[in-house]
């Protein structure tokens, strides 16, 4: 489980944080020949319900802000335990952002650990809010982070989200790329998208690729990262 006490944060917060148990797996993200590690997705394990459960608990009480400090400061301490030298992808709600007292007590304690390998990962989870999603991408910017875009095909994580983060890397949902192998149309969406993100400078990652014919597809066709059970399943 994640100690939150060691953290130096406002009492309030803090309070908030201690009643968490939360542990984290971690699934690879491979380069295209489904061998070498890029990164590592660090995906929310709490104890006795589940995330997306969580998520509306604290919606619900107008209080994402909690979880948003839970899962960095909680996904990077258990990274570090496990020594892990990858990028780390954390995913991340675009519409919260740390305080200044929260990025300085994340920079005291992981500046030196993550060096430039984070990777925030923004959920297509909650309404629309440009303003908060501009907010949040200048929040990125000033940190060492890069932006990855979850999910995206999905909810609010279509082209103007791309447009507002600016992200380095933007992940194809799972539902472009069931049966890519075999469906003409997804090939064609796929084609736009990749030829799209690289004009722009973007990887684009396919996650969710749960047989050796989506991978290969995907693999022969110019993709730049991979993830899903086919290929290695959260530790």
């Amino acid at each position: 489980m994640v100690d939150y006490s060691i953290f130096p944060l406002d009492e309030e917060i803090k309070d908030k944080l201690a009643k968490l148990e939360i542990s984290y797996a971690f699934q690879p993200i491979f380069y295209p020949n489904g061998m070498d590690i890029y990164a590592y997705e660090a995906l929310m394990r709490p104890k006795n319900i589940g995330v997306m459960d969580l998520i509306e608990e604290f919606r619900i009480k107008n209080d994402l802000h909690t979880l948003e400090v839970a899962t960095i400061f909680g996904a990077v301490q258990c990274y570090a335990k496990r020594g892990y030298h990858s990028y780390i992808a954390i995913n991340s709600f675009p519409a919260e952002s740390f305080t200044a007292e929260e990025q300085a007590v994340f920079d005291e304690f992981y500046a030196d650990v993550l060096g430039d390998k984070g990777i925030i990962e923004i959920l297509e989870y909650t309404a629309l809010d440009i303003d908060k999603w501009q907010s949040k991408k200048n929040s990125i910017n000033r940190s060492r982070f890069n932006i990855a875009l979850d999910d995206f095909g999905t909810g609010n994580n279509n082209m103007m989200a791309v447009d507002i983060f600016a992200p380095h890397i933007v992940k194809l949902d799972r539902s472009l790329i069931t049966d890519i192998e075999n469906d003409v149309d997804k090939q064609e969406y796929y084609y736009y998208y990749r030829d799209s993100f690289h004009k722009r400078g973007i990887k684009v990652l396919a996650e969710g690729i749960e047989s050796r014919e989506e991978y290969e597809f995907l693999r022969d066709n110019g993709i730049d990262l991979v993830q899903g059970f086919y290929l290695g399943r959260p530790e």
